[in-house]
């Protein structure tokens, strides 16, 4: 961390659950450092078509219409998502920003840690277990094992 400087800069990793929702209200009841800023990163991951080669023109130009609809309504949700978190850390008295990323979460999150040179990464438990984990693993747990900052995951 920052020594004596406490922490000058966080990454705050907000997805709209009410897990990342409790990471920033934790967050925010942190003492700010003079200057210290959070980077708020809510990370979409790209909408993926499947293989459409041997549908119709007409059907493969609907199916992408709607995969691109559908981004931006995700893009939308993550900058509102953003947005809120962005408020709860200004009311609890830190400078912060908002990052809205495509691509593969972790590695967004690791990717803004380094680009915002941040003390702590925060982000929120989402409660994957069982099956899921083991087949999909977690940011958090992903984070955990590769973040170069200290981690913070909140329930």
């Amino acid at each position: 961390m920052a020594g004596r400087a406490g922490l000058r800069a966080v990454v705050l990793a907000v997805d709209g659950s009410p897990h990342s929702r409790r990471a920033a209200a934790f967050t925010a009841r942190l003492t700010p450092p003079t200057g210290g800023l959070v980077t708020v990163v809510s990370v979409v991951e790209p909408v993926r078509s499947p293989s459409m080669t041997f549908l119709p023109a007409s059907i493969r130009g609907r199916l992408a219409g709607a995969a691109a609809e559908l981004e931006r309504a995700r893009l939308n949700a993550a900058r509102r998502s953003a947005e809120a978190a962005i408020h709860t850390m200004e009311k609890g008295g830190w400078r912060a920003q908002a990052s809205v990323r495509t691509g593969v979460p972790l590695a967004e999150i690791l990717q803004a840690v380094k680009e915002a040179r941040a003390d702590l990464l925060v982000l929120g438990a989402r409660g994957t277990g069982g099956l899921a984990r083991v087949l999909l693993g977690s940011v958090a747990d992903g984070a955990l094992r590769l973040a170069t900052v200290p981690v913070l995951v909140v329930k």
